[in-house]
Parts: C-alpha cells; sequence; structure tokens
C-alpha cells in the first residue's frame, strides 16, 4: 500500500511541469497586456523582467514561480525515467534538463536584462551567456530524451515527439542570429518559436508521465490480446 501511493506521489508530482508551462504562458501574456505598446514579435520575453520594464517585480514572481516548478518536474522526471527503466540516454537527458533549469532560475534571477539588451553591459553580457547555457543544455536535453525514448518500448510516440520539438527549436536557433544580424523586427517571434515549443513539450511530457501507468497497462492489454487471436 505504501509503495502504490509512494508512486502515486512521483505520478501526481509530473503535473508541476504542465503547471509550471501554464504559469509561464501567464507571465508573457500578461506582461504584454500591463506593458502599453509592448510588441510580441518584434520584443523578446526576457524584456518583460529586464531592469525598468513596467510591473517587472510582479512578472518575476511568475518567473521564479515556474523556475521552481520547472526544476521539481525535471527531477521527477529522472526518477520515472530510473524507475520505468527508460535508456540511460534518456536519463542523462533529464539530467540535462535539471542543469538547464537551475541554470535558468538562478541565472536570470542574478542578471536580468538592462536597457531592453541594446548596451552590452556586465549585467547583459551574463544575461546572454547564461542564455547560450540554457539554448544548449535544452537543445541537447530534448535530443538525448527524445533518443533514449524511442529506443524504449512503450516510448517511442513521445520520443518522437521530442525529436521533433527539437529540431523546430534547432531550426529557429538558426534562424535566430540571422534575425538580429540583419535588425529585422522578428526577434520576439523567433525566440517565441523556441520558448513555446519548449513549454509545449513540457505540457505533453508532463501529462504522459502523470498517465504513464494507465498507458503502459494499456500497451500491456492490447499486446495480450494479440497474443489470444495468434494463438487461435
Amino acid at each position: 500500500m505504501k509503495q502504490l501511493r509512494h508512486k502515486r506521489y512521483w505520478q501526481t508530482g509530473a503535473l508541476s511541469g504542465a503547471i509550471s508551462a501554464v504559469v509561464y504562458m501567464i507571465h508573457v501574456i500578461m506582461g504584454g497586456i500591463l506593458w502599453n505598446g509592448y510588441s510580441h514579435i518584434r520584443q523578446t520575453i526576457s524584456e518583460l523582467t529586464g531592469n525598468g520594464a513596467p510591473d517587472a517585480e510582479m512578472l518575476r514572481v511568475f518567473t521564479i514561480g515556474y523556475g521552481i516548478l520547472a526544476v521539481i518536474f525535471s527531477i521527477i522526471v529522472y526518477v520515472l525515467f530510473r524507475k520505468y527503466q527508460v535508456h540511460r540516454i534518456a536519463q542523462f537527458g533529464a539530467i540535462l534538463l535539471l542543469i538547464m533549469h537551475i541554470a535558468s532560475l538562478i541565472g536570470y534571477s542574478l542578471f536580468p536584462l538592462e536597457q531592453g539588451g541594446e548596451v552590452l553591459t556586465f549585467g547583459n553580457f551574463m544575461h546572454l551567456a547564461i542564455t547560450a547555457t540554457v539554448v544548449i543544455a535544452t537543445v541537447g536535453a530534448m535530443f538525448a530524451i527524445g533518443y533514449g525514448l524511442w529506443l524504449t518500448k512503450d516510448f517511442r510516440a513521445i520520443g518522437l515527439f521530442t525529436l521533433a520539438c527539437a529540431i523546430v527549436i534547432v531550426l529557429a536557433g538558426i534562424a535566430t542570429p540571422i534575425v538580429f544580424n540583419r535588425e529585422m523586427p522578428f526577434a520576439g517571434l523567433v525566440e517565441r518559436v523556441i520558448i513555446f515549443t519548449l513549454q509545449l513539450w513540457t505540457f505533453v511530457l508532463s501529462l504522459y508521465l502523470y498517465r504513464l501507468p494507465q498507458i503502459v497497462d494499456m500497451d500491456v492489454k492490447r499486446r495480450g490480446l494479440i497474443e489470444v487471436f495468434k494463438e487461435r
């Protein structure tokens, strides 16, 4: 009975990922509404919580809450991957995911964007360095998790979805320097493709892990029925 309750705690805890994604989206939508003249196409998300931005202090409460929930989710992802004997490559990806969210939570709290990022101050340099670390860790985590899940029975569908999201993030990441170097007014749009894809993946994986016992049971029953028909 205790083992069953313990298992349910981990499954319920997996919902922290879905909640974190919702909290993040609320902060973006609310920030855009409160900032008169803010453009989701031209301006980056970091500007919403940057020094001097209107309502930055209030929005940072959401980003800190998001960061804490994302760290918790990353830990639970690793634990559940081990419990369900997911391929070690995916377990390594979960560790990268945890590193990414810790770096994001601490780094962006210490070095918020200054002056819209237009001036290369020490704070903005550190913000960009953290962003580079987060992007590299995110891409590495998603490809490792996606490939590891694809190699694991009962996890191939979510593995393919993860790899598809990783490819979208890479393509948008390649477009980012092109947009900035040519001073095209789409910096916010390209960034949102990257971050919103990550949030979508987090939301889907969170619900998948929450429903994992039922999914595995259904697959076992399905395979059992196939064996029965084969015998006939």
